[in-house]
């Protein structure tokens, strides 16, 4: 990873943004894999107003030599901090398609890889075949009951950093008194259990409260901004 002198200011943005960010709607199905995912315009439209809110964007330029090709990510803080990485694959033979749309292909893929990496997002269900079948997928989208915007906001407010620290584990242990590496594992599980569990709108919703409320912790942490 590539990074300006100081990040401060980008940092405290980034954290202030992954506080607000949406939950990424995965709108896409692997034909091979069968897993859910979000695909790439559906990533840029979930953050990029959250973004914009807190000065920062992203920048991704593509690179390739010698049978590679790549894709570099910046994201970038109004007050001129950057931070970047770069991935590339090896563009191999795909029947039916020319080397240049196997090269596109993989372009989209990196890109939507590693925009959701320099995020924290999560846009992809882990392929382990614990997820539920498309057909249950669907139907339990279109049973899932309308929400209120407005009420749903009234009801959860906006979440302080205090708010995230009070909030307790399921053996009442303070997110605030949790370690990085500890928040980083019990994200982990939250989001899979989110994709993968049939969970009911007010389960869910719980659980969405509670990644966001570790991402915020664990984010302060990361930053220095608390113990």
């Amino acid at each position: 990873m590539n990074k300006s002198e100081t990040i401060v200011n980008l940092a405290k943005a980034l954290s202030q943004a992954q506080g607000e960010m949406p939950v990424i709607k995965f709108n896409s199905i692997n034909p091979f894999l069968k897993n859910n995912y979000a695909d790439l315009g559906a990533i840029i439209a979930g953050t990029r107003p959250v973004l914009a809110k807190f000065g920062l964007a992203v920048t991704q330029l593509t690179f390739g030599e010698d049978g590679v090709v790549g894709v570099e990510t910046m994201l970038t803080h109004s007050s001129g901090e950057w931070i970047s990485d770069r991935v590339s694959m090896q563009v191999g033979e795909e029947r039916g398609k020319s080397s240049a749309q196997v090269a596109g292909s993989i372009v989209t893929y990196l890109r939507r890889y590693s925009l959701a990496s320099i995020l924290g997002v999560y846009a992809d269900e882990d392929g382990d075949g614990n997820k539920p079948a498309p057909a249950e997928l669907k139907a339990r989208e279109e049973n899932k009951p309308v929400e209120n915007p407005v009420q749903a906001k009234a009801e959860t407010g906006t979440m302080t950093i205090e708010d995230a620290c009070k909030t307790t584990t399921s053996q009442n242990k303070p997110y605030g008194e949790m370690t990085i590496v500890g928040l980083e594992k019990m994200l982990s599980a939250m989001h899979k259990k989110l994709a993968n569990s049939d969970l009911t709108p007010v389960e869910k919703a719980e659980v969405e409260h509670k990644i966001k409320a570790a991402q915020m912790v664990y984010n302060a942490k990361v930053n220095g901004e608390i113990n």
